[in-house]
């Protein structure tokens, strides 16, 4: 069964600069524009390497 990283809309700050996203071999960090909550494509290998990296831990690997 593989896993699947999600992000937790209410602890995610949105910011330009996100260390999970650089974290994300996959670069399967993404939104439709700048300011808007970032999600996560179906691109995610479950690797939990963003999950590490925020420091808002708004990241969940189901």
């Amino acid at each position: 069964m593989s896993r699947h990283a999600f992000i937790d809309p209410g602890l995610c700050d949105s910011l330009a600069v996100c260390q999970a996203r650089l974290a994300c071999p996959t670069n399967s960090f993404t939104r439709e524009e700048a300011g808007e909550l970032w999600y996560i494509s179906p691109t995610c290998l479950g690797c939990g390497r963003c999950l590490l990296a925020c420091d808002r831990q708004a990241i969940k690997l189901i």
